[in-house]
């Protein structure tokens, strides 16, 4: 049998409980806790930051959702 807990709350009451079932589970080999990567990353949000910019700056040289939709679909 396999048990989830997620803590969604970054803050301080949030990082007491984590350290306290830490301390409580050890070097259990029969428990992991680790933390999730939920975010996009620095690197991520720049280039999506520069396409936005891009199609915003040159709105002709995109091409809309249908068509690539389309083009997807008639392959």
């Amino acid at each position: 049998m396999s048990y989830t807990i997620k803590i969604t709350k970054n803050d301080r009451e949030a990082g007491k409980l984590i350290k306290q079932i830490k301390e409580l589970v050890g070097d259990s080999p029969f428990v992991s806790i680790y933390e999730d990567e939920t975010g996009l990353s620095d690197d991520l949000v720049q280039e999506l930051e520069s396409r936005y910019q891009q199609v915003v700056k040159n709105p002709q040289e995109g091409k809309s959702w249908e068509e690539v939709k389309n083009n997807l679909l008639n392959r």
